[in-house]
């Protein structure tokens, strides 16, 4: 016990200004420092992300805005080829479509229609050969009177001049059933989109990232590309927040550990 209250009561330094009298404890100052040390490190590290995702953003504005290109010129990462525009000349398989469930536009509920593509390449003129395809996003349809009556999925013949906006796979919501229900008839129904269970519905592999088809496309139902915010700022809120809270950690520190001198 004696150890215990010789470290407690120990002072790490003794400083004198004007009437008040500066004199921490051990304890207290490494609880302190600890703390103060996780605060500032969770602050800056939310700025970093808050900077990373502005910066990241802002790319991702100018990208929207360069010229289409052929899936051969896109850069490998996944990150750079996201909202990075292509055009190609594809077919669609008229044979299969999936409508991704749950979606809202303009206070209506109904699907996300996506098609595959098969992407036509010099010299490969097979209908079955799929070595390149991609699921395509065509845009929003309303549902059925009810949940049964399926939209009815018009898509158009023979190779076409696509183009559109690549795109990450749609982010899971919350999930309340199974994803695949029905697979007797197309379209199907889908809860999310897995690209690996579409490869096994489809008994073919897709591209890595979907694409948002072209506004002007024939082939296109409402447009319904959703505005990407990467919220930074709430990042920078973060941010604020801790560095915020540091500051008082150290006034408290201060105040608790300085007494005023008697006369």
């Amino acid at each position: 016990m004696s150890i215990i209250k010789a470290i407690r009561d120990y002072r790490l330094l003794s400083l004198h200004i004007a009437s008040y009298h500066f004199n921490p404890g051990i304890v207290s100052s490494i609880v302190t420092v600890a703390f103060l040390y996780a605060m500032v490190s969770l602050a800056f590290w939310q700025a970093d992300r808050a900077e990373f995702k502005d910066t990241l953003q802002q790319k991702i504005v100018e990208r929207k805005k360069l010229s289409p290109v052929a899936f051969e010129q896109l850069p490998t990462s996944v990150e750079k080829r996201r909202y990075h525009p292509v055009k190609f000349v594809g077919e669609f398989d008229l044979q299969h479509s999936f409508l991704l469930d749950n979606i809202t536009l303009n206070r209506q509920v109904g699907y996300h229609v996506f098609t595959p593509v098969k992407i036509s390449e010099p010299g490969t003129d097979d209908p079955n050969d799929h070595s390149k395809t991609i699921l395509v996003n065509r845009g929003f349809v309303a549902q059925g009177k009810t949940r049964e009556q399926l939209p009815e999925i018009n898509t158009p013949d023979g190779k076409l001049e696509l183009q559109g906006l690549l795109d990450l796979t749609p982010s899971k919501a919350l999930v309340l059933a199974d994803n695949v229900q029905e697979t007797s008839h197309w379209p199907v129904v889908l809860q999310y989109i897995d690209l690996a269970e579409i490869n096994q519905l489809l008994g073919y592999e897709v591209y890595d990232m979907v694409l948002w088809l072209d506004p002007d496309n024939a082939a296109t139902f409402e447009y319904d590309l959703p505005a990407l915010n990467l919220n930074a700022a709430k990042n920078s809120g973060y941010a604020f927040q801790w560095f915020a809270m540091s500051i008082a950690l150290l006034i408290i520190y201060f105040v608790v550990n300085t007494k005023r001198e008697q006369d």
